[in-house]
């Protein structure tokens, strides 16, 4: 029994033992004291102990954890990078680079940039310059700024001995690429300890200038524009018919005109002397008592050149009697002349002008700077001046549609006209209005040869004029069977349908007849002036040709019934006698007028007139705007004056019993001034010239004696020769 209890109780130490090795180790050791334990008459003591084992007393071999080795802070030392070259290595070398202290940087102005500020202009010196010359300085300062930013900058070539910083910092940013098959090898260089520098390798100079002329070479190569077309491409119809679907609809170009800064300053204007105006008006009272007329005077309007007196007459005056005292006014005022307008249209009073000591020019940029000719929505909109209340007065030459303008010498119709003209240009376009001048004088009208608003030259010959009226009329007639064809009634409905239909090369242009001196052509030629300038001012203000006429011999003989009746608009200024001014406005009152531009405009459907100072534009002016002009376009004539003196040589030679004349030579087999005369009815000398003229063409032989001329020519070669004439 005892035997047994012994292994029983190994057996229960030794699981003890087994259980206490498998628990995990301690750092620290612990010991276990057992109690004695008697079975029977034997005791059992037991002492035992636990602690991890040393490092070398493991039974079995030992597995260390794994650590990762710790990566090296990385330096901020530079790097060189190197790209292997066929001839030379570069080492680029990226460098931190230093902080600097802060700077503030240069802000471009929002007007000036990064330029300096112009100095300010004194005003005095500003006034003193005209506006074209300030505008001509400063497009040369402009130009010249221009030409200095576009040049280009000079070549800089270093020298041996300059810095090295600098000369690194070109390399760095100058790295020249061959070729495509070039490797890029980006060389890590070895982290060096603190302290230590990297040394570069020096780079040669011949180095640099090498890539300098590399780079020249390719910037030239690319910006080289090509010029080269190919010859050798053939295109098969349905190409050229894609082609053309594909081709961008006209459209029409935007119009350039002539900018303001062509024209003169706008004139100061004169101080209005109140003493004066307050001494006339006591005058005109003085002088209305005086004569037992009972008015008074309600207002006063200074204009240009005349100041008008508004006199208010009492309840049972008549208007008689201040019409009666024109003289004793004028001699009372210490005036040249007056003018009394009696009423006035739509006021209850009597107008008195009176012309103003210091009178004031009315410049065209006023006018053409006024917002009632800039927004006027006609582009016939002409600008003439200003009225005595100092309104700016525009008229439109499609409601005119024609005018007259008449005068003494000296009076001012040229500058009118050249007002009207000079208002066009900057108003129209080229291809929106044309002119045919007529300038009899040769001179007047000279500056505009050129321009490309003509439909030809400046004509200055009698007949080359007269067939320009009828070619006008020949036109007219073309222009209205065209209107018939496409179904409108004017001008302005052919154009607005054509511009919808995309037809913008079938546009047809305003056309401006102008004629400056019609008396001279009534003197040339007068039954056919008259006749086609009746033609053109009865029919063609809807196909959109307006004539204006100027003379200065307003007579009857000039002006006759016919003309006047079809021009409704009238302009007239100083005439010498009442007779010439009914002549022209069909009433009294520009013989009055003062002269220099002072003018009584009557337009279309008006009953009364209105008193008008005309814009003075200078020579200078006139051509200063005219060479501008003739710098947009080159002109397109359609025909020269050359070639209406032709025609009409050829149109005064020619009988209308030539024909005819022609076919009895060739069957009778003779000719002769006799058997024209017997066969046509006709007078010695008419028969003469169409012998003279058969001679000339070659049909007959000369003159023979008293023997009948011989016949040249068969029926055949003659029907040949009017075949060729018609074609």
């Amino acid at each position: 029994m005892l035997y047994r209890l012994k292994q029983w109780l190994k057996e229960i130490f030794s699981e003890d033992e087994e259980v206490q090795s498998m628990q995990p180790p301690k750092n620290r050791s612990i010991q276990q004291d057992s109690k004695s334990q008697s079975f029977g008459s034997q005791s059992v003591h037991t002492k035992m102990s636990f602690q991890y084992p040393n490092q070398d007393s493991y039974p079995f071999p030992i597995m260390k954890d794994y650590e990762r080795p710790k990566a090296p802070k990385p330096s901020r030392e530079p790097k060189t990078m190197e790209r292997d070259e066929p001839k030379s290595t570069y080492k680029v070398e990226t460098t931190m680079e230093e902080k600097k202290s802060f700077r503030p940087t240069e802000v471009p102005s929002p007007i000036y940039g990064f330029q300096q500020r112009k100095p300010e202009e004194d005003e005095h010196s500003i006034n003193d310059i005209p506006t074209y010359l300030r505008k001509r300085n400063t497009t040369l300062k402009t130009e010249q700024t221009s030409e200095q930013t576009s040049s280009p900058e000079p070549r800089i070539t270093r020298q041996k001995g300059e810095n090295k910083n600098s000369e690194e910092d070109y390399h760095e940013k100058v790295i020249p690429f061959q070729t495509r098959a070039k490797k890029e090898i980006l060389q890590e260089e070895p982290i060096h300890q603190k302290g230590k520098k990297i040394q570069e390798e020096p780079v040669q100079e011949h180095k640099s200038e090498e890539t300098k002329q590399e780079t020249k070479q390719e910037f030239q190569f690319t910006s080289k524009p090509r010029t080269d077309k190919p010859y050798n491409v053939m295109m098969t119809p349905g190409d050229k018919r894609r082609l053309n679907q594909n081709k961008p609809k006209t459209k029409p170009d935007n119009p350039t005109y002539p900018p303001l800064h062509l024209l003169n300053d706008i004139a100061n204007e004169a101080t209005t002397n109140e003493e004066w105006l307050v001494g006339q008006q006591r005058k005109l009272e003085t002088t209305l008592d005086q004569f037992n007329v009972k008015a008074k005077v309600t207002d006063v309007k200074r204009g240009p050149s005349v100041t008008r007196f508004e006199v208010q007459p009492d309840i049972g005056v008549k208007v008689n009697k201040f019409t009666n005292l024109t003289d004793d006014i004028k001699l009372n005022l210490a005036a040249a002349d007056i003018r009394m307008e009696a009423p006035i249209p739509g006021k209850s009073a009597i107008g008195i002008e009176v012309p103003n000591p210091h009178p004031t020019m009315v410049s065209m940029q006023e006018i053409l700077k006024n917002e009632s000719f800039r927004n006027h929505s006609s582009s016939l909109a002409v600008g003439l001046g200003l009225d005595i209340e100092g309104e700016t007065v525009v008229t439109d030459l499609k409601k005119m549609p024609h005018g007259l303008i008449a005068g003494a010498t000296g009076s001012g119709k040229s500058v009118c006209i050249n007002t009207i003209l000079v208002s066009l240009l900057y108003r129209a376009s080229y291809k929106d209005v044309k002119f045919l001048l007529i300038d009899p004088k040769v001179v007047e009208l000279a500056p505009y040869n050129q321009i490309p608003h003509l439909v030809s030259p400046v004509i200055t010959d009698v007949k080359a004029a007269t067939a320009s009226l009828k070619w006008a009329v020949e036109e007219m007639e073309n222009r209205y069977s065209i209107f018939a064809r496409e179904g409108v009634r004017d001008i302005d409905r052919f154009n607005e349908k054509i511009k919808q239909a995309n037809r913008h090369e079938e546009k047809m242009p305003y056309i401006i007849i102008v004629i400056d001196e019609l008396a001279d052509l009534m003197m040339a030629a007068p039954q056919d002036v008259e006749d086609a300038i009746s033609r053109i001012a009865q029919k063609a203000r809807a196909c959109g040709i307006h004539l204006l006429i100027a003379t200065q011999r307003p007579s009857v003989d000039v002006i006759t019934g016919l003309i006047k009746a079809n021009v409704p608009t009238r302009i007239a200024f100083s005439v010498s006698s009442q007779v010439d001014s009914r002549t022209i406005i069909d009433m009294n009152g520009a013989d009055k007028l003062l002269g220099k531009g002072d003018m009584l405009f009557l337009g279309n459907g008006a009953q009364k007139t209105r008193r008008i100072q005309g814009a003075f534009v200078s020579d200078e002016e006139v051509e200063r705007v005219t060479n501008y002009v003739k710098k947009l376009a080159p002109p397109q004539y359609l025909f020269e004056q050359e070639d209406l003196i032709q025609q009409a040589s050829i149109e005064e030679y020619e009988d209308e019993l030539l024909q005819d004349a022609i076919e009895l030579v060739v069957e009778d087999g003779r000719a002769s001034t006799s058997l024209l005369q017997r066969k046509f009815s006709i007078g010695y000398n008419r028969a003469a010239r169409m012998i003279d003229r058969l001679e000339e063409i070659g049909l007959i032989s000369g003159q023979n004696g008293s023997k009948p001329r011989e016949v040249l020519l068969s029926r055949d070669q003659v029907h040949e020769m009017l075949q060729l004439g018609d074609k």
